[in-house]
């Protein structure tokens, strides 16, 4: 397949024709499969001798025909039984073949091959089989809605397109971005490794899309979808508010875990995510001179955050690191494509490094419950956590295993989206020192009406520096939201959404034509020329499409802890630390992205010099 450009290989027609045929001696692959679904794979090899039939599988179709030798030269892998009909013939590649056989005197072979297109032809006009479907497994439309399909491209046979994929110019999910700035519409389809999906954006049909969550199938409902559940869920844990399907389960479990994060709980952590901020800051200025990836210190803060007001734990100074190496450990198994395998992995918890670091996240998870056990309630978001009650029955309480579920979700999001914020907006505020002043002069002001310590007052008060955090996450968002699977068809914007099929919203592709900010040329978007804090202090500018923590009753219940801690860190960076960029960019200069995270951040971490003010 590699051969030819794709768009040839991967283009519509009746017989699945694959070839390689640089030279006289090149293996042919034939597939033509039969109607009946039979799994039929044959080989053909053209050399300057005779060519060669092979089949690898039971067939209608003979294996032995005049001037043809039987042999077991060449080889192919089954592909899926019973799954594929029809394939793509390009033209070139079907003239060099029709020369092969004709200088051979092979005209039984192409017979046979034309005998199968009118076949798979005729039944596909009959409507005996779809070609789309047989090709695209799972792709069938809801027969009973009037709706069309969305417009957009399901990419190869088969494997569809990888949109989980990145690269270095665009960043993580570039096959989603890029197909969302090719298909124009806020509703379009595609098809990724066996799922047929839809991307929904724009906030008034996410709002179309979401109203079906949680209604039974009867009544076109849509419900979560956790991807390699088998493995995934093991590693994230299923029992958390994020994959629970069940209504009024799911209005319990956010009661109960909103009690951790109400805005009393949240200012009465203020304190200790100051701590945490300071800490960072005097290891930052200790660096002076030297080079230092900010990236770094984001990340060491958030996860300082999480062992010690997330968790409350009493980590002596030796292992802080190994707490640190653990998350970071255990979060890269959500971009490893490994752990959304259909199929368990024997050893998952004990063989991967992402396994081992979740058991030893789990442990002390495990032992600060038993503290709070033998101790009672403390400050910490896991006591809340642990002790929240119904206020129905005063009783209903969270089980010791969604106590921990919950708290790794409230650990991975709060790490992982603030420290990828964090660094943009350490970029950003480099590429755009003016915004950095204008932070300066606000908390100068923070400061002679509150003091140097921080609280919930104070940052409210901060109404620059909360719109420099807000047009980061309108720049840089997750690209999208969870998948829902669609229990029962939806309608969004007049097109249909096929039971069966998979739905995302697309936050970033939201962003993206939010008419608020829309510009033609992108600029909008650029970090250079779209960063304008100054658009959230003005209605008439401030943008309509902004979802960056979801949408709907799924909404990033941690929302206002991650808030609270950039808004935290950026604060005390303000009163503290300027910094130039190691790495000068300049005006024609590509900005470039890794590409294996699950929000954006820059290829070098942004390399700085700090220095105190």
């Amino acid at each position: 397949l590699g051969t030819r450009p794709m768009k040839k290989i991967c283009s519509t027609s009746s017989i699945a024709l694959i070839l390689s045929p640089w030279a006289s001696s090149q293996a042919f692959v034939i597939r033509p499969f039969s109607p009946l679904s039979l799994a039929l794979s044959t080989s053909v090899t053209l050399n300057r001798h005779n060519p060669v039939l092979r089949t690898s599988s039971k067939s209608i179709i003979p294996t032995r025909f005049p001037h043809v030798e039987h042999r077991e030269a060449a080889t192919t892998t089954s592909l899926q039984g019973g799954i594929s009909s029809a394939l793509a013939l390009s033209k070139e590649s079907a003239n060099i073949f029709l020369r092969q056989l004709q200088r051979r005197k092979s005209l039984n072979i192409l017979l046979l091959l034309l005998t199968a297109a009118v076949a798979t032809s005729l039944l596909v006009s009959k409507n005996i089989i779809n070609h789309t479907s047989l090709l695209w497994p799972g792709t069938q439309t809801d027969p009973n809605s009037q709706a069309p399909l969305p417009p957009g491209s399901f990419g190869c046979p088969f494997l569809g397109i990888d949109f989980y994929s990145g690269t270095k110019d665009y960043g993580p999910f570039a096959a989603l971005g890029k197909l969302a700035q090719k298909n124009k519409s806020d509703v379009w389809k595609t098809y990724s490794f066996g799922i047929p999906l839809v991307s929904v954006s724009g906030v008034e049909h996410v709002k179309t899309l979401l109203k079906h969550e949680f209604q039974p199938e009867d009544d076109r409902g849509i419900g979560t979808f956790l991807l390699g559940a088998k493995n995934f869920g093991d590693l994230f844990g299923q029992e958390g508010i994020l994959y629970e399907p069940d209504a009024e389960k799911h209005a319990l479990l956010r009661k109960l875990v909103g009690a951790a994060m109400t805005p009393a709980a949240i200012a009465e952590a203020i304190p200790s995510i100051q701590d945490a901020a300071n800490v960072q800051i005097e290891e930052l200025l200790k660096t002076q001179g030297e080079v230092t990836e900010m990236e770094k210190v984001f990340s060491d803060f958030t996860l300082d955050v999480a062992w010690k007001q997330v968790l409350g734990l009493d980590l002596e100074e030796s292992e802080i690191p190994r707490f640190r190496r653990a998350v970071q450990e255990w979060t890269v198994g959500v971009m490893n494509p490994m752990f959304i395998l259909p199929f368990r992995i024997p050893g998952l918890m004990t063989i991967t490094k992402t396994g081992r670091a979740r058991q030893y996240l789990v442990s002390k998870v495990e032992e600060k419950l038993a503290y709070l056990d033998e101790h009672g309630p403390d400050s910490s978001t896991l006591s809340k956590l642990y002790f929240a009650r119904d206020e129905g029955d005063g009783k209903t309480k969270l089980t010791r295993t969604q106590v921990i579920h919950n708290a790794l979700l409230l650990i991975f999001a709060g790490t992982e989206t603030s420290a990828s914020t964090l660094t943009c907006a350490s970029l950003f505020l480099a590429l755009h020192p003016e915004v950095f002043q204008k932070i300066r002069e606000e908390q100068k002001d923070i400061v002679i009406r509150y003091g140097e310590d921080l609280s919930a007052e104070c940052l409210e008060s901060c109404v620059y520096l909360d719109s420099v955090i807000k047009e980061t996450l309108r720049i840089k968002p997750l690209e999208s939201g969870e998948l829902r699977k669609v229990d029962g068809s939806v309608e969004v914007d007049g097109k249909q959404i096929p039971k069966g099929w998979f739905a995302l919203f697309n936050i970033k592709q939201t962003h993206v034509n939010d008419p608020a900010t829309y510009q033609e040329d992108g600029s909008h978007m650029d970090i250079r020329e779209g960063f304008q804090p100054e658009r959230w202090l003005d209605e008439t500018t401030k943008p309509q499409a902004w979802m960056p923590f979801g949408a709907g009753r799924r909404r990033c219940i941690g929302e206002r802890l991650g808030m609270t801690e950039m808004k935290v860190f950026l604060s005390m960076l303000a009163r503290k630390v300027d910094y130039d960029l190691v790495n000068k960019i300049w005006p024609d200069d590509p900005f470039l992205w890794k590409t294996n995270t699950v929000l954006a951040r820059p290829l070098d971490g942004v390399k700085v010099r700090a220095r105190a003010l």
